[in-house]
C-alpha cells in the first residue's frame, strides 16, 4: 500500500510532484500516479508541500503539521551577517533559570533541522538539575585527570627536540589536568561553566550520517537561541570523555548503539560584547 495518495480530483497533471521525487511519482496518459513506500519514499513530505493544487496526502506524516508558508520569511543579508559575527561561546551565565517552555523552543528549532537522508535520528537529553550535571562533569573531569597523569608520564620519557605534534598532544593532556584540578579546587565547574541548562545531542551511529546530523541541529539551536536572548558554546570535552570513559558513557545511559555528538551548554550571559570579533581570511580555492 502506497504511503502517498492522490485526490485526482484536485490533481491539475501539472507534474511538479514528478519533477520533485521521479522514484515515486509518474506521469502517463495526463494522469499523475504514485507509490511511496520504504523502497523509495524518505517521509520528506516535499511532494504535500510543493503541490499547488493540495491534492497529495501523506499517511505516515501529520497533514495538520504542513502550514501555509505565506509570505515567505526574508531577512536583510547584511542584518543576517552580523547577526552570525555577533554570536560569541559564552561561558559566563546569569543565575537565571531557562523556563521549561523556553528549552522546549529550543527542542522545537532542533526538530526542523536538516539531516542525511531525512533520518531525523537526532536525540537529545536535557541536564537541568545541579546535581545531574555535577555528576557527569565530575565523572569529565575525572577522565581528563586520568589522562593528564599517563600524559605527564609519556612526557618524560619524550626526547627533547622540537614541538611536534605528538608532544604538542601530550602537552595538552597535561595543562588539562592542571587546569581542571585547579578549577575544582576552588568550586568552579570547568565543563558545563554552571549553565543553567545542559543539551546533549546524541544518535544511533548506524544511520546517515549521525555527527553531521547532530552538529547542524546544535548549531540551529545555538542560533535561534539568540533570537530568545539565551547564549550556548560548545563542549567537545564530554564528547570526547563520554565516548572514551566507560564511567561517563554509563553515567549518560544511552539507548544501544548511540553516541554523543555535540553537546552545548545555555543560559542567559552575564557578559555583553561591545565589538565584533576578527576571524581569519578562509582558504579557498577556485575551479
Amino acid at each position: 500500500m502506497s504511503w502517498v495518495t492522490i485526490d485526482q480530483e484536485k490533481c491539475t497533471t501539472c507534474g511538479i510532484c514528478v519533477l520533485r521525487c521521479p522514484r515515486c511519482f509518474s506521469l502517463k496518459d495526463e494522469k499523475v500516479s504514485v507509490q511511496a513506500d520504504e523502497k523509495c519514499c524518505i517521509v520528506c513530505g516535499h511532494c504535500v508541500s510543493l503541490c499547488p493544487a493540495d491534492a497529495i496526502t501523506h499517511h505516515r506524516m501529520d497533514m495538520n503539521n504542513f502550514e501555509p508558508v505565506g509570505t515567505p520569511v526574508q531577512f536583510p543579508s547584511d542584518a543576517f551577517m552580523r547577526f552570525i559575527r555577533e554570536r560569541r561561546s559564552h561561558r559566563q551565565f546569569k543565575k537565571k533559570e531557562v523556563a521549561k517552555t523556553t528549552i522546549q523552543q529550543l527542542i522545537e528549532a532542533a526538530r526542523y533541522a536538516p539531516t542525511g537522508s531525512n533520518v531525523q535520528s537526532v536525540e537529545i537529553i536535557v541536564l537541568e538539575t545541579d546535581d545531574r550535571k555535577k555528576r557527569l562533569s565530575d565523572l569529565t573531569i575525572d577522565f581528563f585527570v586520568e589522562m593528564g597523569a599517563n600524559a605527564a608520564e609519556t612526557l618524560k620519557s619524550m626526547p627533547a627536540g622540537p614541538a611536534t605534534p605528538a608532544r604538542l598532544l601530550v602537552e595538552k593532556l597535561v595543562r588539562y589536568r592542571e587546569n581542571m584540578l585547579q578549577a575544582k579546587s576552588v568550586g568552579y565547574d570547568p565543563i558545563f561553566h554552571h549553565a543553567p541548562v545542559v543539551l546533549m545531542f546524541h544518535s544511533l551511529l548506524e544511520t546517515s550520517t549521525p555527527k553531521d546530523n547532530c552538529v547542524i541541529a546544535s548549531t540551529t539551536v545555538g542560533l535561534f537561541a539568540r533570537t530568545l536572548g539565551l547564549e550556548c558554546t560548545y563542549i567537545g570535552l564530554l564528547e570526547i570523555a563520554a565516548r572514551s570513559y566507560p564511567p561517563l558513557a554509563e553515567a549518560i545511559g544511552l539507548p544501544e548503539g548511540h553516541q554523543i555528538q555535540s553537546v552545548l551548554i545555555v543560559g542567559y550571559p552575564k557578559l555583553k560584547y561591545l565589538r565584533l570579533v576578527d576571524r581569519n581570511r578562509i582558504r579557498v580555492r577556485w575551479e
